[in-house]
């Protein structure tokens, strides 16, 4: 259903960040506010990215809480086995995503370059991009 009401296609650029990631060592995961499954969104990620290697795929719909609570972001911190202060969050919500990783202790990075319009200014901390060739650009220096 998900595939035929909304296709889908790779972001610009995300597959040359993602291969760079990986390249570099950089660790990732994927958090979602999906009413669809874990299972359902990981099929999704590996048919529209099928070079990825996120460590795990969380939706929210398999849990009590979702972003911008800071037990999902907990959660994937476990997962990761790693500290706050060390962890980046990316995401284009500024709510759930930028003001929710800066609550959890993570660094959030607004990527700007999805389709939706924001009129809100995230009260945090962030780093601002509308290109994933930015994110590479900052993690090269």
């Amino acid at each position: 259903f998900w595939d035929a009401s909304a296709p889908g296609k790779p972001v610009e650029n995300i597959e040359l960040l993602l291969n760079f990631l990986y390249e570099k060592g950089i660790r990732t995961g994927v958090i979602s506010n999906l009413s669809y499954s874990g299972e359902t969104l990981k099929n999704r990620i590996n048919a529209l990215l099928p070079n990825n290697h996120f460590e795990f795929i969380i939706a929210s719909s398999e849990y009590m809480f979702k972003k911008p609570h800071k037990r999902i972001f907990e959660l994937a911190l476990r997962k990761a086995n790693l500290e706050s202060k060390d962890v980046w969050f990316c995401g284009d919500n500024v709510i759930a995503d930028v003001e929710g990783a800066s609550l959890s202790g993570i660094k959030p990075i607004w990527f700007k370059g999805a389709l939706r319009e924001e009129k809100y200014t995230p009260m945090v901390d962030y780093i601002e991009i509308n290109d994933w060739i930015e994110l590479k650009k900052l993690l090269e220096e």
